[in-house]
């Protein structure tokens, strides 16, 4: 084990259980490091896995497992397999992809185009291109020869050898012969009947026990109350048939015979129908499994009370009601079924009850508590998943070792026991329930070495303590799941009959690909990956319960969607067309959910990866063929998925085009919500979604469309859509994209829609309230608009903005330093001689108040900008004037730590390379990096934190230099 994984100090679990661990959990050697598991393969699964994965290696070779996107090779089998290799961008067309074919006349849900428009209407859904992918050919690994050694191929690799043969003897035999009854002799099948009607059996279809039950109850109600005869109607079994389906309808047949019965005994039936307290049982236990939560709950304990009530005033009629503690549990079951709120608590006061009886022991009552009501109570906790529940649980386990340790045998702990313990501190999500649930399990295997085997971990227990780790998003959380089942496999290769309750199962490694996909750790997607391709090769070398679910893959498709690294969006999308492919192959297990496309969807949104926004589309679109072609709701899309896919397509870098495609995909949203798919119906975002799109695109139409398209909204808000209302985001992306225009008239354009903004707002409609990015925006598009005299309209914004916030201190509206670098933006790129002078002093005037601003400071983009307006409006002439202000500038730059490759690009060309060289340091080829550290500090920090707009800037700069 690393040294992280060794367990510290843990509470007050009794006793001093912090050394090293038992015998029986002693671990696998691991790397030092605690993070990265030996071998390439994780955790100990490299010890039984002879060749290891490595995904690193697989990507840059592109030389995948079968699994992954490869395709197996067509050699005979049991013969030795390597990797093949996969083309870049491999994967196979296993639907139809998206295309827009032309379906005529535009719907009304968008307004008219212009007469410029020559983009035609479309329908998604038919055929359509998939994104290019081209195919190659992967072989699978040999598999593990030590496992598969074990089992013939396919088979179980856990079989027994069969028995050493002996001699035959002459002696009687030791068993008598077996005697196998004929099939065809109907007088050796004892079918159980009444009346002649044939009870179902076990096998049997619910259907058919259904149609049973309801035969039951109309023989019930022909039968005249008296005359019940229990020979044929069997009370118990149809009872226990009825609680069985597990129903709020199941248990109020229940009692309705319940009742039958009462009215029975009333009647002095001549069969000796009698309630007894084992019916009573069983409808508090109906009332438990019903689902029905507080109102079950309450409805099991007036069962109860009325069951108690008629045994203390029934004058020694109803003997055969004394409650019990059978009925005591299944009351405390209920309420821990039921998931309310006040259910540990009220079955804690039902506990405190039985123990109150027991102790006065009042009309011989033979009512205690037992093994299996502390453990309904722990349970309770464990449902709740509050952050308290855990420790209360963990109480109630040390007060049940006190009751042992005193002599009541029947509360003795068990794997059970704790296994509910461990579930509490896995649901509760509190700090240190991982190390806690750990500890539980390390008690455990102490005391099962010391020779209790009641306690005797299983793979409930470590899948529980794995769970707690993966919820508990602690650093290296991850690694010591991994770590814990590494061990759970090792104990079970040592000793697969000791240890056969250790199986791994798909549940287990599941859990543990599920902490790395929430590990947010570098590398944890390859890691999960990893576990996947483990899964697969233990499951075809004869592990039969470690077969990859939809859930596995899922995991790990979530894992790459939140990784973040390049390829990651594409590695999504090959294991979404690779569960497609086996789904449709016939593996069930493998049908992808929701989930499952919402975490592509995401990945290839987010991305940024050429064409994403066209796989995005396409994996929505074989989400709503599939609903369209199979039904049901495991796969239904919604508007979130829609608006995921129209953002990708807003930000996807391609222009006019994306804008156009942004439009079909509203239409066609629309014409899914009034075909009857509601769940798609578009809304706010949607729309926002599609502006942003044409804002974003680049087009010189771009802001007129946008703003048809707001208008529209209007327009279907007022006639009563008030899902589609404008809002403070919608007005902001139509200045954004007038901004971005830099036409003639545009800013001033934007200045009029922040003015109707503010006159909606001022009306009483909050949601046109302008914000600090309406202002900013505004100023950015006088910025940009070149016109005389827009340098002194942005500072016009910027001070009612300063004014606004003086007098309302709403944080909403409070000017930052991206307002006052577009005020300066806007002064560093005057172009109007008349203008020249007053945007110099204006820069400067703007620069000195956000200097002076306790709360907000320049960043790298302020002294890029400032020094622009000294190189733009300072005279060459003036070269005294321009070193000074420069020198005051980078001084300053310095000094706050915001020095960078872009700051010393513009000192270069707002001083000669003398004056560079004294306010340096060094020469004019010289890199930040080179410099004092101290110099970029917080262009690091920012840089670390991902929100130093200058960095970006700066970026974008250099990919289009190159």
């Amino acid at each position: 084990y690393p040294p992280s994984f060794n367990p510290g100090t843990r509470g007050n679990s009794g006793g001093n259980l912090d050394g090293p661990y038992p015998s029986s959990f002693n671990p696998p050697e691991r790397a030092s490091s605690g993070a990265e598991p030996v071998g390439g393969v994780a955790g100990a699964l490299s010890s039984i896995l002879q060749t290891p994965y490595n995904p690193q290696q697989a990507a840059q070779t592109r030389r995948y497992p079968a699994i992954l996107g490869g395709a197996p090779d067509p050699s005979p089998a049991g013969e030795e397999h390597g990797y093949g290799v996969v083309d870049s961008g491999a994967k196979a067309n296993v639907t139809a992809g998206l295309g827009l074919n032309s379906s005529g006349s535009k719907s009304s849900f968008l307004p008219p185009r212009s007469a410029s428009s020559t983009a035609a209407s479309t329908e998604i859904g038919d055929a359509s291109p998939t994104p290019s992918h081209s195919s190659g050919v992967v072989v699978l690994e040999p598999a593990d020869q030590t496992v598969a050694a074990n089992g013939a191929a396919g088979g179980s690799s856990f079989a027994l050898p069969p028995p050493p043969e002996e001699p035959s003897s002459s002696g009687p035999s030791i068993l008598p012969k077996r005697i196998i009854p004929d099939p065809n002799d109907v007088n050796e099948i004892n079918e159980k009947a009444y009346n002649g009607v044939p009870i179902p059996s076990a096998h049997d279809s619910s259907h058919k026990k259904r149609e049973w039950l309801m035969q039951m109850n109309q023989t019930l109600e022909d039968t005249a109350v008296g005359l019940l005869d229990p020979n044929i109607l069997p009370l118990s079994t149809i009872m226990n048939g009825w609680a069985k389906q597990k129903s709020s309808e199941g248990a109020r047949m229940v009692e309705m015979w319940l009742d039958r019965v009462h009215s029975e005994y009333n009647s002095e039936n001549p069969h000796g129908v009698h309630p007894t307290a084992r019916m009573y049982t069983m409808a508090v236990d109906a009332w438990a499994k019903s689902n029905g939560g507080a109102a079950a709950a309450r409805r099991a304990e007036a069962l109860l009370e009325r069951m108690d009530r008629l045994y203390r005033e029934g004058g020694g009629r109803h003997e055969a009601l004394k409650p019990t503690t059978g009925i005591f549990n299944a009351v405390i079951n209920a309420w821990a079924r039921s998931r309310e709120k006040i259910a540990p608590s009220r079955a804690e006061q039902i506990l405190a009850w039985m123990e109150k009886l027991r102790d006065t022991g009042g009309e011989d009552l033979d009512i205690s508590p037992d093994k299996y009501t502390f453990n309904t109570v722990i349970h309770a906790y464990a449902k709740s998943g509050a952050k308290e529940s855990a420790t209360k649980a963990h109480r109630i386990l040390d007060n049940m070792n006190q009751m042992y340790r005193e002599g009541n045998s029947s509360v003795k702990p068990d794997t059970i026991t704790y296994n509910v313990v461990i579930n509490a501190y896995a649901k509760s999500g509190g700090k240190g329930a991982a190390q806690e649930a750990e500890h539980l399990l390390q008690r455990m295997h102490m005391m099962y070495d010391q020779g209790d085997l009641s306690v005797k971990p299983n793979v409930v227990t470590y899948g529980a303590v794995i769970d707690a780790f993966a919820k508990s998003m602690e650093r290296n959380a991850a690694a010591r799941a991994d770590a814990l089942l590494a061990n759970m496999v090792a104990l079970h290769q040592s000793d697969q009959v000791r240890h056969s309750d250790l199986r791994p199962n798909t549940y287990v490694f599941n859990t543990v690909i599920n902490a790395w996909a929430k590990s947010k750790e570098r590398g944890a997607a390859a890691k999960a990956e990893e576990m996947l391709v483990a899964m697969d090769r233990l499951h075809a070398s004869g592990f039969p319960g470690l077969k990859p679910d939809a859930f596995t893959y899922t995991a790990v498709i979530d894992a790459y969607a939140k990784s973040g690294f390049r390829g990651a969006a594409s590695r999504a999308d090959l294991l979404l067309d690779q569960m497609e492919a086996k789904y449709a192959a016939g593996d069930q297990d493998l049908k992808p959910n929701t989930f499952t496309y919402n975490a592509v969807i995401n990945a290839l949104a987010k991305s940024g990866e050429p064409g994403a926004a066209a796989r995005a589309e396409r994996v929505l679109h074989n989400m709503v063929n599939r609903l369209r072609n199979h039904g049901g709701n495991d796969v239904k899309p919604t508007t979130i998925n829609f608006n995921t896919v129209l953002d990708a397509w807003a930000k996807s870098g391609e222009g006019e085009a994306a804008a156009e495609r942004a439009e079909a995909i509203l239409e066609w949203m629309d014409r899914l919500n009034k075909s009857g798919n509601t769940d798609v119906k578009p809304d706010t975002i949607t729309f926002n979604a599609v502006i942003d799109a044409w804002a974003r695109s680049g087009c010189k139409r771009g802001p007129q469309r946008a703003e048809q398209i707001l208008n529209h909204m209007d327009e279907l808000y007022q006639g009563g859509n008030i899902d589609v209302k404008p809002d403070t985001y919608t007005y902001n992306t139509l200045i954004n994209a007038l901004a971005k225009s830099g036409d003639g008239g545009s800013a001033a354009r934007a200045e009029e829609i922040l003015s109707i903004m503010e006159q909606r707002y001022s009306a009483g409609d909050k949601s046109f309230k302008p914000n600090t990015r309406s202002h900013t925006s505004v100023i950015d598009a006088w910025a940009k608009s070149g016109e005389q005299g827009a340098a002194m309209r942005a500072e016009a914004i910027l001070t009612n903005l300063r004014n606004l916030y003086e007098n309302t201190k709403d944080p909403d509206i409070k000017p930052n330093v991206y307002t006052a670098n577009a005020v300066m933006n806007a002064c560093a790129f005057t172009k109007h001689d008349v203008d020249r002078e007053e945007a110099l002093e204006m820069a400067f005037r703007v620069f000195e108040w956000l200097d002076s601003q306790p709360d907000i400071k320049p960043d790298a983009y302020t002294f890029t900008i400032m020094l622009s307006v000294c190189a733009n409006l300072i005279p060459k002439e003036d070269a005294p004037v321009r070193f000074e202000s420069a020198k005051m500038l980078f001084e300053k730059c310095c000094e706050s730590g915001h020095v960078n490759d872009h700051v010393l690009w513009k000192l270069k060309l707002t001083v000669n390379e003398f004056e560079y060289h004294q306010l340096v340091g060094a020469g004019v080829e010289t890199k930040a990096q080179d410099l004092p550290q101290p110099w970029s500090r917080s262009v690091a920090n920012n840089r670390k934190q991902g929100d130093n707009r200058n960095n970006n800037w700066a970026a974008r700069n250099r990919r289009n230099r190159q």
